[in-house]
C-alpha cells in the first residue's frame, strides 16, 4: 500500500506546475508538506493563497488539498477553501466574508460538480472529495486549483466588504 511519503513527490510536482500557471503571479504562493512532520505524518497537503490572504503562518485564507492514510485507502483527496483567519488577527469576521463571497459567487460554486456547500461552516464553506490515483492526482488537483482561482477576485472583494462590516 502507498504511504503519504509516496504521494509527497506528486504534491510537490503539483506545486511546481501551479507555479507555472499563467494566473500564478507574484501575488500567489504555495506551500506543500507532510504534517505534523515528515517522520510520522498524519497528512500531506498543499495550500495555495494570495499574499493578501493573511496566510503567513498557514492559518489564513487559502485553497487547500490534503490527504490522510484513510484517503489513500479510499483513493480520495480533499479540496477546500479554508478561512482560518481570526477577527482579532485580521480585523475580518469570517462569517461576513463567507456571506459576501456567496452573494457574488454562490451560483458558480453551487454549479461545480461534487462540491458540498455548508455556508454556516465558516472555516470550510465548501469541500470536494476528488477521486484520485497516483497517476491522476496531479492532473485532477491542477484542474481543481485552476477552477478555484477563478473566485480569487471575489474573495479579495469579500475580504474588503467584510472589513467594512466587521
Amino acid at each position: 500500500m502507498k504511504t503519504l511519503q509516496d504521494y509527497e513527490p506528486l504534491y510537490r510536482e503539483l506545486e511546481a506546475i501551479l507555479r507555472r500557471e499563467k494566473w500564478f503571479t507574484k501575488k500567489w504562493d504555495a506551500k506543500t508538506g507532510l504534517h505534523p512532520d515528515s517522520q510520522q505524518p498524519k497528512s500531506l497537503g498543499i495550500q495555495v493563497y494570495k499574499d493578501t490572504w493573511f496566510n503567513e503562518e498557514g492559518r489564513g485564507i487559502h485553497f487547500e488539498s490534503w490527504m490522510t492514510n484513510a484517503d489513500i485507502g479510499r483513493g480520495t483527496a480533499s479540496v477546500v477553501l479554508h478561512i482560518e483567519s481570526s477577527k482579532e488577527r485580521t480585523g475580518i469576521n469570517g462569517k461576513a466574508l463567507v456571506t459576501h463571497l456567496f452573494e457574488n459567487e454562490g451560483e458558480r460554486i453551487a454549479s461545480w460538480e461534487g462540491y458540498a456547500i455548508k455556508q454556516s461552516y465558516t472555516m470550510q464553506p465548501f469541500i470536494r472529495k476528488v477521486c484520485i490515483t497516483p497517476e491522476t492526482l496531479v492532473s485532477q488537483l491542477q484542474k481543481e486549483f485552476s477552477r478555484l482561482e477563478k473566485i480569487a477576485g471575489a474573495i479579495d472583494q469579500a475580504i474588503l466588504a467584510a472589513r467594512k462590516t466587521s
